[in-house]
């Protein structure tokens, strides 16, 4: 069983494409602009994504050329289907032109998902099974909300104020689904990592450039290197870990981000203006299901922890009351 990102802007179509996607033994979620589909594709991790060319928002050229461009999606197949265009993009690994016929969408499909890296197995664990089943259920009282929000876009403040609220607390719970899966799969031993050589710089500025791009007005500093920072690392899961400590801190009103390098280790420091985290919190603050008042972003921290020492290193946090945080990542250098 694969994760499928459907995206279209037709209702109709897209109820079509995704059943058929479902009737093959797939989980499916539905986008109806690029943009929508962007997000979830980042938030989601697909195994494929079939996407319609002519959409609101951003069209499915751009969303191709998007998906490219981001750590850990770079290798994921694009379908792109259009009724205008006469081939395909570049960045798509297959096109079909509209309208076809369904078995030849469903032999794509098929295709499409034999070459996809990292595609779904069945759940060894009745913890893995019981992440996944929490994350599917989730995702179609997700997509009624996100649709019944996009009909009061535009309304006059404060109620566009209240709508952007709602908006931010569906992308939370999209986050917590991914975020079950994954400690699912910790907790039973089965995820791991698939380590390439590359320069750790530029995948962390591209972490702080989607950082900028979901928190509009937020101030976002960044210090690196000048000089590449080569690490052997999981470009998507150590991504993974900068995304859970930026929206962290961008909650805060403020990111400021800085990459050490030394020799032997490299060192990423995460830190926010915000209140400061309580002591009494701090040895509890990376497990999975802390006792105490439940916080949204714990189960997202004990992730991004267990991720980097999946990678050899570790993550840690400081705070003063008053002074924000800092979360850093300590990561074993590349000999």
């Amino acid at each position: 069983m694969s994760l499928v990102l459907v995206a279209d802007d037709e209702p109709a179509v897209l109820e079509v494409l995704s059943q058929v996607v479902e009737d093959l033994g797939h989980d499916v979620v539905r986008a109806r602009d690029g943009e929508e589909a962007l997000a979830l594709a980042r938030s989601r991790r697909p195994q494929l994504v079939v996407t319609d060319h002519m959409m609101p928002r951003m069209s499915g050229m751009e969303l191709c050329s998007r998906l490219k461009q981001e750590p850990g999606l770079r290798e994921v197949p694009i379908i792109l289907l259009s009724a205008v265009l006469q081939q395909g993009s570049p960045d798509a690994s297959a096109f079909l032109n509209k309208p076809f016929e369904i078995t030849d969408f469903e032999a794509l499909i098929r295709r499409s998902l034999e070459k996809a890296p990292g595609a779904s197995r069945e759940p060894e664990t009745p913890v893995e099974a019981l992440g996944q089943w929490v994350a599917r259920t989730l995702q179609g009282p997700l997509e009624v909300a996100r649709e019944q929000l996009r009909k009061l876009q535009g309304l006059p403040p404060p109620g566009q104020l209240a709508v952007e609220a709602l908006g931010l607390q569906l992308q939370s719970l999209e986050r917590m689904g991914q975020y079950l899966q994954d400690a699912a799969r910790l907790s039973a031993g089965s995820l791991t990592l698939r380590p390439v050589e590359g320069d750790l710089r530029s995948h962390l500025e591209a972490s702080v450039e989607r950082c900028r791009e979901r928190g509009a007005g937020v101030p976002v500093e960044l210090s690196v290197p000048g000089e590449r920072v080569d690490l052997r690392f999981d470009p998507e899961r150590l991504g993974q870990v900068f995304d859970v400590l930026l929206s962290n801190a961008a909650r805060q009103g403020g990111v400021r981000v800085e990459l050490r390098a030394s020799e032997e280790r490299v060192l990423v420091r995460v830190s926010d203006p915000g209140p400061g985290i309580p002591e009494a919190e701090l040895p509890r603050l990376f497990q999975a299901f802390p006792e105490g008042p439940a916080r949204g972003e714990s189960l997202g921290l004990y992730v991004a922890s267990e991720l980097a020492r999946l990678h050899g290193g570790a993550l840690s946090a400081e705070s003063l009351p008053g002074r924000g945080a800092t979360f850093s990542v300590s990561l074993p250098r590349v000999a």
